[in-house]
């Protein structure tokens, strides 16, 4: 095995372990915050649901403002770095919930488990900086499958150990191991290529920089962003609310958990596949289209009443599309980002996801009130549909952009010698230099210089 084969398989490693620890951290207390949150104290229906809701959405609200300055910090000093940073802020988050006494401090350490933590998002713009142009897309996928398999574990292990007392016990565990893998990180984690002196890299020291929102369909794309991502999570609370009034009493509560383990797992096989299939086509955009359709019938399906076996397919369906969005967005920012900002504008797109997964949720509630809850999952889906309409429209100006640039390359700009002038300094020839005896195109053997000519 090569020297670049063992890099990239470590990498690989540390970067998946990191993520897995940080997303069983982030979500062992999601299903089970209101118990939670109940047992620091808090009384009330109202209360209860209050402080819970908040401390949910905490994490991501911070995240979305950290994220892209960890981004820019990371194109500086090396994102490795940011994945050691986000580790160690882990663990600090979650030695303070841990000992928090009261819901109060309980926020506090979600605020910091998003705003100095981040392991995902830092894994993820190294995993589309550090890997090979040729592997980018698989390692985004490999990288992604963590998330999914961290979202499938945690809650099992939340909903285990949260009625024994024993969270407390699983918080300072995760914080231990977010330490070692941060030592491990430090040490093992290294890019696998120098940047290649590309056209674009050798621009970037005489023309200006290619900001973010210049970047192919980025506009549509962030739209999309946040409309997938409030479909997909402003579902989950309202798809218990569904499940409750069509199931049995009783038995909605293992439907909802069953549900859930059966989208995540779905999520986790899927990522590898899209990972491979970006590598293979270069056409990220294009499995967004797919992504968020196929998010928008499943999941506006599931207002129907097609019973248990129609649900597991649909939630099947909603887990495989879901596993393309992030890394297949991560994948067309670090297609066209400069190299030197590579890592900061995959931390930015990361941004508009985290503004979805945290309206979506907040949103969520005051539509169960108003509407039903088939309307509220319909309308879900309507958001998903949106997203794809946009990724439509990006992959049109992407399109537009190959076009163009390939017409350039086409047809280079040719001297205009039938006027005997040159062409304007700004098109892409070089100065060609004539002596003044010369005449401009080809040479005769019986030129003779006409007199009077003007």
């Amino acid at each position: 095995m090569s020297t670049s084969a063992r890099t990239h398989r470590r990498n690989l490693v540390l970067l998946w372990a990191s993520q897995f620890v940080n997303t069983a951290g982030l979500m062992m207390l999601v299903p089970v915050m209101p118990f939670y949150v109940q047992g620091l104290g808090v009384q009330g229906f109202a209360a209860v649901q209050t402080w819970a809701g908040v401390a949910i959405a905490a994490p991501a609200l911070a995240l979305t403002v950290a994220t892209p300055l960890w981004g820019r910090l990371g194109d500086r000093v090396g994102q490795h770095w940011m994945v050691v940073r986000a580790l160690v802020g882990l663990a600090l988050a979650m030695l303070v919930m841990a000992t928090a006494t009261n819901p109060v401090v309980l926020v506090l350490g979600r605020l910091l488990q998003g705003g100095l933590g981040g392991v995902v998002e830092a894994a993820q713009a190294f995993a589309g900086s550090a890997a090979p142009a040729g592997k980018r897309g698989s390692a985004l996928g490999k990288s992604f499958s963590a998330t999914a398999a961290g979202s499938l574990t945690g809650p099992l292990l939340g909903g285990l150990l949260v009625g024994a007392g024993r969270l407390s016990a699983l918080m300072t565990t995760i914080a231990v191991l977010a330490v070692l893998l941060a030592a491990a990180c430090g040490w093992g984690l290294r890019a696998e290529h120098a940047p290649e002196p590309t056209r674009r890299t050798m621009r970037d020291d005489s023309a200006p920089k290619t900001g973010f929102w210049q970047l192919p369909g980025m506009v549509p794309l962030a739209v999309a962003a946040i409309a997938a991502y409030l479909g997909v999570y402003g579902l989950i609370p309202v798809f218990a609310t569904h499940v409750q009034q069509t199931f049995p009493a009783g038995h909605a509560e293992l439907w909802v958990g069953v549900f859930q383990s059966l989208t995540w797992g779905a999520t986790l096989i899927a990522s590898f596949w899209w990972g491979r299939h970006n590598d293979h086509l270069q056409r990220p955009v294009r499995a967004l289209i797919w992504a968020s359709a196929g998010c928008a019938l499943s999941i506006a399906a599931q207002a129907l009443p097609l019973g248990a076996v129609g649900l597991i397919v649909l939630r099947l369906l909603q887990g495989a599309s879901f596993a393309a969005l992030a890394q297949s967005l991560f994948f067309h920012v670090s297609q066209h980002a400069p190299d030197a900002r590579r890592s900061g504008y995959v931390g930015s797109a990361n941004s508009f996801l985290l503004v979805g997964q945290s309206a979506g949720p907040l949103l969520a509630g005051p539509m169960a009130v108003v509407f039903p809850a088939p309307l509220s999952i319909a309308l879900m889906g309507v958001a998903c549909a949106v997203a794809c309409l946009c990724c439509f429209r990006a992959n049109q100006a992407e399109l537009t952009e190959r076009a163009s640039s390939h017409a350039e390359a086409s047809h280079p700009p040719v001297l205009r010698s039938m006027s005997g002038v040159l062409e304007p300094a700004t098109e892409r020839t070089a100065p060609i230099l004539i002596r003044p005896s010369e005449p401009y195109g080809p040479v005769h053997t019986d030129y003779t210089p006409a007199r009077g000519r003007r």
